[in-house]
């Protein structure tokens, strides 16, 4: 029997959490992993892919999971000489990181593809066993509308203004994803909205040309909660990242909850992942069969998926009722 084909749609903290303990807890299954295009944005004339980056980073064994970016162990000199020499610095690069966004930057402009690119570069980290590919063909940046007037784009807003600005409006772009992309959907068995901002990251990857029909013809669809609202945390990055996604799901309408989630997902999903400790959220999902799981745990999640894709008993919400409780 020939190993399930799996593609991961994910943003940079959650894809990185999750994608290389997927991959142990797959077995031999092919995993793809879409990496979010919306953050994407020229700094210093480097051209960066920051949710790509942690990706490949953490299947590479080098991500530094405690800041949730860059490489473990990096250092920042070059990006001191910007602050001493009153350049921008708000974006903060570390030197071996840097070193990657030069090639990058280089292979662009030999005329790679941004697929092909990718290709090289995760050659370059040594990843041989999952495939990470840019969402768009083409740049395809994510701008938000701020309350007070102002049109900024996402990495301005959420990193240099900490994402306090009041968000009235996201404005996704809506350019041509990457052939690889479509091409890998298309042979999938199972695709998995990964536990990331589900506008900003999994909603801008959806936004691109011929991903939501393409998502849409994907035998297994499933969907894991990026919220998990009754274990509070005093982690920094965390925090960050959760004031970020409550603004930008309150000004598309959605409620910053498991099922406010869900429902966003209405006719794309057809399972929908949400923490032990949000049970009492079961009765509100309405349009996808609820899976109680184990989300904070990357290793506990990625087993929970794993069994989800090689089990039988799925299908739109109707096809089989119960609520799944999978042991961790």
């Amino acid at each position: 029997m020939t190993p399930p084909s799996v593609v991961l749609l994910a943003g940079g903290l959650g894809g990185a959490r999750l994608a290389p303990a997927l991959q142990a807890a797959l077995q031999g299954s092919q995993l793809t992993v879409v990496a979010n295009s919306g953050d994407d944005f020229t700094w210093h004339g480097l051209r960066v892919w920051p949710d790509f980056d942690s990706i490949a980073y953490s299947l590479a064994g080098r991500w530094d999971a405690d800041r949730g970016w860059g490489v473990a162990g990096d250092t920042f000199a070059t990006n001191d000489a910007l602050v001493e020499l009153a350049m921008p610095s708000w974006f903060a690069l570390g030197d071996a990181d840097l070193a990657l966004q030069v090639l990058r930057t280089e292979l662009l402009a030999a005329g790679l593809t941004p697929h092909e690119v990718a290709a090289e570069l995760t050659l370059r980290l040594g990843i041989d066993d999952a495939a990470v590919l840019p969402a768009a063909a083409l740049p395809a940046e994510t701008h938000v509308m701020l309350h007070d007037g102002r049109a900024v784009h996402f990495q301005e807003w959420y990193v240099h203004e900490g994402a306090e600005p009041e968000v009235a409006r996201v404005q996704l772009a809506r350019g041509p994803a990457s052939p690889a992309v479509l091409d890998a959907l298309e042979v999938a068995d199972v695709v998995i909205f990964g536990p990331c901002n589900p506008v900003t990251s999994v909603g801008a990857i959806l936004a691109l040309d011929g991903v939501v029909e393409a998502v849409k013809a994907v035998p297994r669809r499933i969907a894991v909660s990026p919220i998990v609202l009754r274990r509070p945390t005093e982690d920094g990055g965390i925090l960050h990242h959760s004031r970020a996604r409550g603004s930008v799901l309150a000004a598309e309408g959605w409620a910053d909850t498991p099922a406010g989630v869900a429902a966003r997902w209405t006719g794309l999903i057809n399972e929908f992942l949400l923490d032990r400790a949000d049970e009492a959220d079961v009765p509100y999902i309405r349009n996808a069969t609820p899976v109680v799981a184990e989300l904070l745990d990357p290793e506990a999640l990625a087993r929970t998926l794993a069994d989800l894709v090689q089990a039988e008993d799925f299908g739109p919400y109707g096809a089989t009722h119960q609520i799944h409780t999978v042991p961790v």
